[in-house]
Parts: C-alpha cells; structure tokens; sequence
C-alpha cells in the first residue's frame, strides 16, 4: 500500500509556494481537518495571510477539481449489492485523515430512509458503541441498517477489531429486530465486506 500524500506539501507544490510555507499551510490544514474540511470551509477556511488572492483562486480551482473527482454516487431507491453503498461513501470518506462511522438505515424493502455519522476518531481508530449506532435507526424506525466506516491508511482490509465490533453489532441488532445486514470498510484502495447471511424476512434488501 502506498504511504498517505504529504497534502500541504503537495498543494503547495501545485500552487507554487516556497517550501518555507509548508509548516504554516500544514497548521491550517490540521485546524481544519485535513483536505476534507478544506473543502467544507472553502479557501477562506484557511485564514488571512496564508495565501495571497492569486494563490486562493488557483486553490478554489484545485478543489473543484477535487469535488468533481469525488462526488458520491446517489444511492439507488432500493440497494441490492455493497457496491452501490461503496460507491457512494467511498468519495467523501476515503480521503478522511480520520476514522469516522456511519450508519445507512433501510426499510424493510432495502429503501434508503437515512444516514448518519455517528462517531470521529483518530487515524487508527474510532470507537463506537452499539447504543450509538441503533439510536438513529430507532428514531427513523428502520428495518435493517448497513454500518460504513473508511480506513485513513488506505488499506480497506477489516482489522481484528473491524471483525469484532461487526459481531457485536449483529448481536445487538438482532435482539432489537434491527440487522446488521452488512457492515463495510471503505479506503483509498477500495472496500471490503463483513457481510453475513441476510435474515429471510429482509433477504430481498442488500
């Protein structure tokens, strides 16, 4: 697997800074969340006096060219595959220089009705109890959900811990009648699938 990108050096290297601008652009990005959440805020996010208006405009264009790479694709009125769930969390979660968590929550027909991130972490980890990932699937009284979550590393193969916390859930959503019908890892260099054998009764979903 190949390391992470040096972002701020590699931006400045597009924007043609001097290498002596790296640590400050490295300070902006880190208050804002890496790539991501300079894409969030826009240019502006990263403050007075880091970059000239020359600069900020060549900037807006390399994140729009960024956008235009990473738009996810819409989920389909009914998902039947893990692909389809990939491919749309996949653009926004795999550039994340943090774990985050997500719960899609489906209807007993595999309709889309809702998803939510539950929990940021660290680039290694992010921890997540079951209490969290059910409460929003209580609330829009889902059939079924799919737990997605990206590794920063770029590796989307499941840890020893990935393993875990999906058996943890799937025990968990079967004593509240809501399965884990799948739970995926999404990366850089694509994603894997904890999936089990769908329960019959929601067998036509994912």
């Amino acid at each position: 697997m190949e390391p992470l990108p040096d972002v701020p050096l590699l931006l400045a290297r597009v924007l043609g800074l001097p290498a002596s601008s790296v640590p400050l652009l490295a300070d902006r990005l880190e208050a804002l969340g890496g790539l991501a959440g300079l894409e969030t805020t826009g240019v502006e996010g990263l403050g007075r006096g880091t970059l000239s208006r020359a600069e900020m405009r060549r900037l807006e264009r390399v994140l729009a060219l960024v956008d235009a790479f990473g738009k996810s694709v819409p989920l389909p009125a009914r998902v039947s595959d893990a692909g389809e769930v990939a491919a749309h969390f996949r653009p926004r979660l795999a550039s994340l220089e943090v774990e985050s968590f997500w719960v899609l929550m489906l209807d007993a027909r595999a309709r889309p009705i809702g998803s939510e991130c539950i929990a940021r972490g660290t680039l290694t980890a992010c921890l997540v109890h079951p209490r969290e990932v059910f409460a929003p699937a209580l609330r829009r009284r889902a059939a079924q959900i799919v737990v997605v979550h990206n590794h920063p590393s770029g590796d989307p193969e499941p840890s020893a811990e990935d393993v875990e916390l999906t058996e943890r859930l799937v025990e968990a959503g079967d004593l509240l009648g809501i399965p884990v019908v799948d739970h995926l890892v999404v990366a850089r260099g694509g994603h894997r699938s904890l999936a089990r054998p769908a329960p019959r009764r929601v067998r036509k979903g994912i």
